[in-house]
């Protein structure tokens, strides 16, 4: 037997440019800074780069400091706006299977069903809200303190998706809603909150929100992929993925949940939050209160209880993770990287820790499936259309059964269409093959080296739905087990006989965004399509690089709309989109807060252009032709929150001024655009050179 860890140290390391580390204690906080984030900036524009690498050495330097960082910790903040509302519950202050109404009078909605929204739901992700509002979620240097305030009012124009309590959807908005409820109930400002009830009593210093971020010290540094550095961004959306804190003190949080501590919630309470929301089917989601998950099968197996939880916002990526009996805490704090290999690396350093104390983990098995070479006749009434959303967005599955010999799906997206073959399993299931058959025939049936295994699921109104199995392995690091409903059969219905105006308003055009702050990092990515799916009238695909890729039906001329009902977080974050016409053109108006302009109704940029004025902060778009492209204009006024995009013709950035040290001259490439942000009265002055 190894010697005991001593569950009083708490270890917090900092490394920059390496995403492994490794310490073993009761609380762990480990801290990582890397420069690799999933956020690109074009260079080689041949503007502003001795200052980019002057910045990038600068950043090295500031970033090997002995200093624990503070992050963003993302949507990890959802087990703090969980546990504030669970201690305001123990008080008697809220009833958690009381409707929302009751804490926020004035929250309301287009859908009746709203009023059936208990504070449980907003906790467990079951409410049927839609998702998310983006608006004014992200801002550089900036900070909206009424955000939460401001919130009803974007919903009460929103439908749900699904009622109340039918299945758990990964919900962002819910957890906003508990911050308000935070707010409302206690009568303190949801920040002050957390830091005297949930920080102080475990011993934390350093946490804030969004709406603090710009007094807080030692903030990690704001890299993307090349060690570009940026301003700093602040996550407003304070309940949902706004709590800032080191990896130290968000392990020490994670203390709170172990068994025995009841330095801010009673056993009862840790308890609610630790038990599935439901376990009538596997391929439901597995969260609990607030937590992600409540049982992994490979800790499960050894007897051990875990909780896990996982944050993304803007450059900073979270995991939480909690082993309440073993007393251990590991949370894994990153810039750059993801939630998901965030996880993966507290899970590794977890099993070191369990090492400790000589227990044994063993990754579950997978017996090797047997292909069967014919697929029953009663297959034939499962081909057909399926709505699919995946980690790359939307797609249509087109699936059929060729001479019941295999499964073959066609993945039909806005831009290309792939083709995957897949046997069927003597357990019912599909398995992916390594090949398509048509190159390999059906001889012999070799899968994937990590297959996917897909299945027909039938629900109780008879919806044809699919499940997909999967081990996704992370070499060196670890796997995960995944067990998910991820698409349902189209139903199948002809195109509104008003879809086709609607298309024609669509085609060809490129929206893009108007009505965010000018702070906002809305701007990164700033480009919306619409693509009809051509093999399938009636239904669109809208694209955007923050929104993703989603499947909308057209209703009428005007609208269209999301209609799947995937009883799990593939169904997460959905929209509706209405065409409107202004003073100011056609635009796309998204039922999550955003609007977008058709480029057609914007100007060319002209040199005589030397002062650009602000009304009511509505950004300026210019299009860049050929008879500026490669012109000098210089910035020689810009006043402070304002801000200046350059894309070129592909719609990726090639300059912001949120880079640090960014040059003043603008470059200018043909067929680009570009837009200047600022507020109401003020105005950005340039020369031409």
């Amino acid at each position: 037997m190894k010697k005991k860890t001593d569950r009083k140290t708490i270890i917090g390391s900092s490394i920059f440019g390496c995403a492994a580390a490794l310490g073993i204690a009761g609380i762990l906080g480990f801290n990582a800074l890397s420069g690799n984030s999933g956020k690109a900036f074009a260079e080689g524009s041949g503007n502003g780069q001795e200052g980019l690498e002057e910045q990038r050495e600068n950043g090295w330097e500031a970033a090997n400091r002995d200093t624990e960082y503070v992050y963003c910790v993302g949507s990890v903040s959802k087990i703090y706006s969980t546990a504030a509302v669970m201690r305001l519950a123990e008080e008697g202050k809220v009833v958690l299977d009381a409707p929302v109404t009751d804490y926020i009078p004035e929250f309301r909605m287009e859908d009746p069903r709203y009023k059936d929204i208990t504070v449980r739901m907003l906790m467990d992700h079951t409410s049927g809200l839609m998702g998310s509002t983006y608006f004014g979620a992200y801002l550089y240097e900036d900070q909206n303190e009424d955000l939460l305030d401001q919130l009803p009012e974007h919903l009460a124009g929103q439908r749900l998706k699904a009622d109340p309590g039918e299945y758990a959807s990964y919900c962002n908005d819910g957890f906003d809603l508990l911050a308000l409820i935070t707010q409302r109930v206690s009568g303190m400002d949801y920040t002050e909150y957390v830091k005297k009830y949930l920080m102080e009593p475990t011993g934390g210093d350093s946490t804030g929100s969004g709406v603090t971020y710009l007094s807080m010290k030692d903030l990690a540094p704001a890299y993307t992929a090349g060690h570009v550095l940026y301003e700093q961004g602040g996550t407003q959306v304070i309940g949902a993925g706004g709590i800032y804190a080191t990896a130290s003190d968000t392990a020490r949080f994670g203390s709170a949940f172990f068994a025995g501590n009841k330095s801010i919630l009673s056993e009862a309470s840790k308890a609610a939050m630790a038990a599935p929301w439901s376990d009538k089917d596997i391929y439901m989601d597995e969260n609990g209160l607030g937590w992600d998950f409540v049982s992994v099968k490979r800790y499960g197996d050894a007897g051990i209880k875990v909780l896990g939880k996982g944050g993304d916002a803007l450059m900073n990526h979270a995991f939480l993770l909690v082993a309440p009996e073993e007393q251990i805490s590991v949370s894994v704090l990153t810039n750059g990287g993801t939630s998901t290999l965030n996880g993966l690396m507290a899970e590794a350093i977890l099993d070191v820790c369990l090492e400790e104390e000589g227990i044994q983990l063993t990754d579950p098995s997978w017996p090797a499936a047997a292909g069967i070479c014919d697929i029953p006749e009663e297959y034939d009434a499962l081909a057909g259309a399926y709505a699919v959303s995946g980690m790359e967005g939307a797609v249509i599955n087109k699936i059929t059964f060729p001479e019941h010999k295999y499964m073959h799906v066609e993945s039909i997206g806005p831009y290309k269409t792939t083709c995957q073959d897949f046997a069927l399993t003597e357990d019912g299931r599909f398995a992916d093959l390594a090949y398509e058959v048509e190159d390999g025939g059906t001889d012999q049936m070799r899968f994937s080296l990590n297959p996917m295994y897909i299945s027909f699921q039938t629900d109780a109104d008879g919806k044809i739905l699919l499940a997909a199995d999967r081990n996704t392995r992370c070499p060196g690091i670890g796997e995960q087990a995944q067990h998910l409903y991820i698409g349902e059969k189209m139903d199948g219905d002809p195109a509104c006989a008003e879809a086709e105006a609607f298309v024609q308003k669509v085609s060809g055009r490129e929206f893009l965004i108007c009505s965010e702050r000018p702070s906002s990092s809305a701007y990164d990515m700033a480009f919306l399509e619409v693509v009809p799916a051509a093999e399938f009238p009636g239904y669109v695909f809208v694209i955007n690089s923050g929104l993703g890729t989603r499947l909308l039906k057209i209703t009428d001329a005007t609208h269209a709309a999301a209609f799947t009902d995937i009883p799990s977080s593939r169904n997460r974050d959905l929209m509706d989109g209405t065409l409107k016409e202004d003073e100011d053109g056609l635009k796309l108006v998204t039922s999550n807060g955003l609007e977008f302009i058709s480029e057609e109704n914007i100007p060319y940029f002209d040199a005589s252009l030397s002062e650009i004025a602000f009304v009511s902060d509505a950004p300026a778009w210019f299009k860049i032709g050929k008879e500026m492209a490669n012109a000098e204009i210089a910035i020689t006024d810009m006043p402070e929150h304002s801000a200046v995009y350059v894309y070129n013709k592909f719609g990726e950035v090639v300059y912001t001024t949120h880079v640090k040290g960014m040059t003043d001259i603008l470059p200018m490439p043909e067929g680009g655009r570009i837009v200047f942000l600022g507020r109401d009265g003020e105005s950005i002055r340039l020369t031409a050179g």
